[in-house]
């Protein structure tokens, strides 16, 4: 019982695990948050609605206790912190081999990192089947 008690408590704490820095560009929207699952994901060739940049943010988190669904969820819920409707996500970046041997070496930790730019869709996400 205690060992599953632990593995819930590390679960449901893996996201916590993931930090996001961000340089906010404009505060217009941060009145107006919106919730993370709200918050559409487009990629870097996607065809982008008429948008107002928010932010730009940067996550990274322990390869081991996290995963990149996680992280582009934490980003979605940053972007939503500042009114986001969407994000922008450029990349998520796994450790490469030297990176986890030197962890695995020292006991550091491997990060996986991210990086997103926060978006207003000017005339919402319907286009996209979202509201």
């Amino acid at each position: 019982m205690r060992n599953v008690l632990l593995l819930l408590v590390l679960a449901g704490s893996s996201s916590a695990c993931i930090s996001v820095s961000k340089s906010v560009l404009t505060q217009d929207y941060r009145m107006s948050p919106v919730a993370r699952d709200d918050v559409y994901v487009f990629f870097a060739y996607d065809e982008i609605c008429e948008h107002d940049r928010i932010a730009i943010l940067a996550a990274e988190g322990d390869e081991e206790l996290t995963s990149e669904g996680q992280m582009i969820d934490k980003l979605r819920e940053e972007a939503g912190k500042l009114g986001a409707n969407a994000i922008v996500l450029n990349h998520v970046d796994e450790p490469g081999g030297g990176e986890r041997v030197v962890a695995a070496a020292t006991g550091d930790s491997a990060e996986r990192r991210g990086q997103a730019v926060a978006i207003r869709c000017v005339d919402g996400l319907a286009r996209f089947g979202r509201r």
